[in-house]
C-alpha cells in the first residue's frame, strides 16, 4: 500500500494559493508570489533479509497497511536518517536483533498510479546478524519466525518478500563475494550524508 498524498492548495513557502500551470509538459501547482512548483511527493522504504541456515527471517504485521500479512522487516525512511541506519533501526525495533547491511539487493519502484498515493521507492538490503534475541515488538509486529521459502506456501506473504528471501539465499549461496551493490566511500558528492551505492 502507498501512503497518501498531502494535497497541496496553498504555497508552503509565502501561503499564496497554488494555481496549476504548464511546467515540463505537466499541469503542476505553481506560486506566482514565490516561483514554489509543487513537484510531487516521494515516499522511500527499506525491508532487510537476515538469513539463519538457509532461513529467512519475516514477519507478521499487526497493523494497516497489510495487517496479517508476512513480510519481510522494514519501514520507512526518516527525512534526515541513511538508508543504511533506517533498516537497521527498523528491524531492531520490530525483532529486537541487532544487523549490519551488507549490500543493496533490489530496488522497487512503483510511479503513482492511483490518484492520490505517492511515488513509492522500496530498498531491500542484505542483512548481517550482529546480536540480540528474537523478540517481537508486539506493536508493529504480531510474530516473527526464520522460515525457508518453501515454508512460506501457506502463509499470507508479500511476493517481493518472498522473491527477496530466495534470490538472498540464491545469491549467497553462489559464489557472489558480496551479492548486489555497496556502499562506496571515498566518491565527493554533494551533501553531508550523501551515499553512493554500486557494484563491487
Amino acid at each position: 500500500m502507498g501512503c497518501n498524498c498531502t494535497v497541496y492548495n496553498y504555497c508552503p513557502v509565502c501561503s499564496q494559493e497554488l494555481v496549476y500551470k504548464a511546467i515540463d509538459g505537466k499541469q503542476r501547482k505553481h506560486c506566482h508570489q514565490c516561483d514554489y512548483i509543487h513537484w510531487g511527493e516521494c515516499s522511500i522504504g527499506v525491508g532487510g533479509v537476515l538469513l539463519k541456515e538457509g532461513k529467512g527471517l519475516i514477519v507478521q504485521r499487526a497493523n494497516n497497511p497489510g495487517k496479517g500479512r508476512w513480510t519481510i522487516p522494514g519501514g520507512y525512511v526518516e527525512q534526515d536518517e541513511k538508508i543504511e541506519d533506517a533498516i537497521v533501526r527498523e528491524l531492531r525495533e520490530e525483532t529486537g536483533l541487532t544487523t549490519e547491511t551488507v549490500s543493496v539487493l533490489a530496488v522497487r519502484d512503483r510511479p503513482q498510479d492511483l490518484p492520490g498515493v505517492k511515488h513509492d521507492i522500496y530498498i531491500v538490503f542484505l542483512l548481517r546478524y550482529l546480536g540480540g534475541d528474537l523478540k517481537p515488538d508486539l506493536v508493529e509486529v504480531s510474530q516473527a519466525d526464520f522460515r525457508a521459502p518453501e515454508e512460506c506456501k501457506d502463509l499470507n506473504i508479500a511476493p517481493l518478500s518472498l522473491h527477496a528471501i530466495k534470490e538472498a539465499i540464491a545469491q549467497t549461496t553462489e559464489e557472489h563475494s558480496t551479492p548486489g551493490l555497496i556502499r562506496k566511500e571515498g566518491v565527493q558528492m554533494v551533501g553531508s550524508l550523501s551515499e553512493l551505492y554500486s557494484m563491487p
